[in-house]
């Protein structure tokens, strides 16, 4: 499944397009700039660009860094993202690939490869899979009988999805997208006993819709609509209902806009809630498209 922040700015700039297209990869020349904080102060910044390669081929690349703190040993992590990823489009359909690592030295790895394909059986009618695959580790301690032991914790799975679009008058679309993910998890530690983990980013991160894509999700769902309100302003309203793999759910509701700023420039605010078993809370988000 798309980012929340990339698959709302796509939809959102789709609103605000007029022109034909002169090739099926026509709309893949942009640079896109995002930043998401919450009121936990984990945030998100992240920069990515795809360029057009031939009539239907594509190649993008991103860089990102995120902010996030366990709730239970109070350390912080700042993991950097650097993604590299393609696709091929033709008049009714598109399939893309992208790769991405994060990294906060030997505390974290995080490998994610995320495959996509998508159909137009209609004027404004889209349909499509997705396909993720994760493989991370992590290394933090175990807190038992007043002392601290290292441990390693893995995890890996693949999940599946489907996503929709559907184009319910020229200037309302909605949209949907759910995803499955199976993981497995194990963790090693240097001495025998049980304990607390701590310190471990994998599981134990406080989530949000800022920290998302960083979370191991069993369930994911999405529904939203945009408005085009005028021929330089689109709304977007949108609900996010997580199931997460240790356990609890997560919901978060966001709304965007995006205003055409002239000269390519499309600037996208927008505010949003997360609630879940551990706690809510407000977050907000600005994004910046450039296109040529």
């Amino acid at each position: 499944m798309k980012s929340p922040c990339l698959l709302l700015t796509t939809l959102l700039l789709a609103g605000l397009a007029h022109a034909e297209e002169t090739a099926p990869n026509a709309d893949k020349r942009a640079l896109n700039l995002a930043v998401q904080r919450d009121g936990q102060r984990n945030q998100s910044t992240a920069a990515a660009v795809s360029l057009p390669v031939g009539q239907n081929a594509w190649l993008q690349a991103g860089v990102g860094q995120s902010r996030s703190r366990d709730v239970v040993s109070d350390t912080t992590y700042r993991p950097k993202q650097a993604s590299v990823g393609g696709g091929v489009a033709g008049k009714a359909w598109q399939a893309g690939v992208n790769v991405s690592q994060r990294r906060d030295g030997d505390r974290l790895r995080q490998n994610d490869v995320a495959v996509t394909a998508d159909w137009k059986p209609a004027d404004g009618v889209n349909v499509g899979v997705d396909g993720v695959r994760r493989n991370a580790r992590a290394r933090g301690t175990t807190t038992s009988g007043g002392g601290t032991t290292p441990v390693e914790q893995r995890l890996k799975g693949h999940g599946v999805g489907v996503h929709a679009a559907v184009a319910v008058t020229p200037r309302l679309s909605v949209y949907g997208a759910t995803l499955r993910n199976r993981y497995t998890t194990t963790t090693t530690q240097t001495t025998g006993g049980g304990g607390l983990l701590s310190g471990v980013p994998l599981l134990g991160q406080r989530v949000t819709a800022v920290n998302r894509d960083e979370a191991a999700l069993d369930r994911s769902h999405q529904l939203g609509a945009t408005y085009r309100v005028s021929e330089r302003v689109a709304l977007n309203g949108e609900l996010l209902q997580d199931r997460l793999h240790d356990g609890g759910n997560v919901r978060s509701l966001q709304m965007k806009a995006a205003v055409a700023a002239g000269a390519g420039w499309t600037i996208t605010p927008g505010i949003g809630r997360s609630h879940g078993a551990q706690g809510g809370g407000n977050y907000g988000l600005l994004g910046a498209s450039y296109a040529w």
